[in-house]
């Protein structure tokens, strides 16, 4: 019989025990957390009729190893998608619809992008001349920022681009790559000729492929219990060859016949090891390994994330819509803003209005530099200012993701494969997966999980 030791408890980890033991049934599977809880950012606030997620809070629905997950686990019938409706950019002192038809800011109709008043006229011309502009020119990896900008135009990138896009790592995007995060862009340019044309040819894929008179559905997808339902129903389903262990930091991880993991003053012998944690966890255990220096040191972002409830009936602002984001070079800490309560009804009281407001972005200390008291209060002067309402919250949830993201910056996916190399002959039997690696959404954890018992099973 083998032993597996699978360190972290997150999604990510908890997802590679659950499949490895199916898979595998003869195999005793030990899973280490250090946290006395399992999911790492995953929570759900369950009380007075709200069911709010105060981490991470849906995922993309076309990313469907969360779907499949859900279904594997028995909650299938609790999927729900997200509301639609008008998203908004801030700019400076002004809202501003996302012109429709617009692709992660790329404009795929002309009469919508052309009445916004968002962009200038000349940005606007300068956007519809990369129909026109050859494939970026080079091969090689680029960053998002740069890419965009030689298709697009600098305002494009400034008041769309940038907004809509930066959000989701929390970084620089004049630094992150594209092939590491959003691939689809370059093999869209590459096969169309340039970006617009690329955008135009898969809106209309997607037209060609919705069911005749379906109304589009939300991009985006929950579940009516909380995201938190996920991991009690991935514990509860857990087979027997599994045990988790909880409030169990892993101190030192040895390679010796095998390798000997030592956590909450037990040391156990196994014959693999699956590290499924953030970058900067690596330390505790390959301190003296220099060839690991590049992961252990990755650059990490920070963001807080402000939830918080109103009654309905006092909140003397309107509501249109389900959000908005905010450009970079308008003078505030908040990033976006997202109307939970009309996006995700299913998550309110009818009579209450829920707000998520995130914090934090490149360049600003904000998250690192104030407690959680000064938080909430900076989170909600600054949104009572932008939206324009007096109303008091009934209560404000903060959850504080200090140096959380890893960010992939140019030349990521060469830095993965030199760190999973180096790993593979170094340490044979050790296996590296999640956040640092291969995407930081929760269907890029469990994809990457199933991924890894899949090689497994055909190796082992």
């Amino acid at each position: 019989m083998s032993r597996v030791a699978v360190i972290g408890g997150g999604l990510t980890g908890l997802s590679t025990a659950y499949y490895l033991a199916k898979e595998k049934p003869n195999w005793q599977i030990d899973v280490y957390e250090k946290e006395a809880r399992f999911g790492g950012k995953i929570k759900t606030k369950r009380v007075d009729g709200y069911v709010v997620e105060i981490g991470p809070d849906s995922y993309l629905a076309r990313k469907t190893a969360m779907t499949e997950l859900i279904n594997d686990v028995g909650l299938s019938d609790t999927i729900v998608s997200n509301a639609t409706g008008q998203a908004y950019i801030y700019d400076r002192t002004k809202m501003y619809p996302i012109p429709g038809g617009s692709i992660v800011g790329i404009p795929t109709e002309f009469i919508p992008f052309a009445m916004s008043t968002l962009i200038s006229w000349s940005g606007k011309v300068r956007a519809m001349r990369d129909y026109f502009t050859s494939p970026y020119p080079t091969d090689g990896d680029v960053s998002i920022g740069d890419f965009f900008r030689y298709h697009l135009g600098q305002e494009m990138m400034d008041k769309l681009i940038e907004p809509l896009l930066s959000g989701i790592y929390g970084g620089d995007i004049y630094e992150l790559s594209l092939d590491a995060t959003f691939p689809e862009f370059h093999a869209l340019e590459r096969k169309a000729g340039n970006m617009v044309k690329g955008m135009l040819a898969a809106r209309k894929q997607r037209a060609a492929m919705r069911p005749k008179g379906a109304v589009p559905q939300g991009q985006f997808r929950q579940v009516t219990g909380g995201l938190e339902s996920i991991i009690d129903a991935l514990v509860e389903s857990m087979p027997e060859n599994v045990t988790l262990y909880g409030n169990a930091a892993v101190t030192a991880i040895k390679k010796e016949d095998g390798f000997v993991v030592t956590a909450k003053d037990r040391t156990t012998r196994y014959d693999r090891v699956i590290i499924t944690t953030p970058p900067q966890a690596y330390r505790a255990w390959f301190s003296d390994d220099a060839a690991m220096a590049e992961l252990m040191n990755m650059d990490l972002s920070s963001c807080a994330i402000a939830v918080m409830a109103f009654e309905r009936s006092a909140f003397d602002a309107p509501l249109n819509g389900t959000g908005f984001v905010i450009t970079r070079k308008t003078d505030t800490p908040l990033t976006a803003c997202t109307y939970i309560s009309s996006k995700w009804p299913q998550t309110t009281p009818a009579d209450k209005i829920v707000l998520r407001v995130f914090l934090g972005k490149a360049g600003d200390d904000t998250v690192q530099r104030m407690d959680e008291e000064e938080l909430k209060k900076v989170a909600l002067h600054e949104i009572q200012r932008i939206m324009g309402f007096t109303a008091m919250p009934l209560w404000i949830e903060i959850t504080r993701l200090n140096k959380s993201m890893p960010q992939y910056k140019v030349g990521h996916r060469e830095l993965v494969g030199r760190i999973k190399e180096h790993v593979a002959r170094t340490y044979p039997g050790l296996d590296v997966i999640g956040t640092p690696f291969d995407g930081v959404g929760m269907p890029d954890g469990v994809r990457q999980a199933k991924e890894l018992v899949d090689r497994l099973k055909k190796e082992v």
